[in-house]
């Protein structure tokens, strides 16, 4: 009976084990890191790449104590005139590719420093994916 019970067990736990590795929506986030920042330029950017799981996907918010709000923009240039728009759709991950979220286009807008972002330090910025969940990074505050 013992016996019995043991590899019952041990079966639960595999089959609890393969469903928790599970990466079907699964995403990967590398090198995440902000420029410093003087809570005088009130405003802030995060960058990363993002790369998507075996679905499609999409960031739908982001977050960071750091800031009073968090947004998803994009910068563009029409006409030589560069501007900021908030992604109010949120921005699409598609799956196994990597989208860049880099200065010059798609970024985290911390809006509101709450303190100055210095050099060498780390800022908790936290990602909410349709489909992925909420991802927490760590992103490093660097001169660029």
């Amino acid at each position: 009976m013992i016996r019995v019970r043991v590899v019952f067990t041990l079966v639960a736990l595999m089959v609890v084990a393969a469903a928790c590795s599970s990466t079907s929506d699964a995403v990967t986030i590398d090198d995440p890191w902000g420029r410093p920042s003087t809570t005088s330029t009130c405003n802030a950017a995060f960058y990363m790449a993002v790369t998507g799981g075996e679905t499609d996907d999409r960031i739908a918010s982001a977050a960071s104590p750091s800031c009073d709000v968090t947004e998803l923009h994009e910068t563009t240039m029409q006409d030589g005139v560069m501007s900021m728009q908030e992604q109010t759709e949120g921005i699409p991950i598609p799956a196994g590719s990597t989208v860049m979220l880099e200065p010059g286009g798609l970024h985290v807008m911390c809006i509101g420093v709450q303190k100055a972002l210095v050099a060498g330090e780390m800022v908790t910025v936290e990602l909410e994916f349709e489909n992925a969940g909420a991802v927490t990074v760590q992103a490093e505050i660097r001169e660029q």
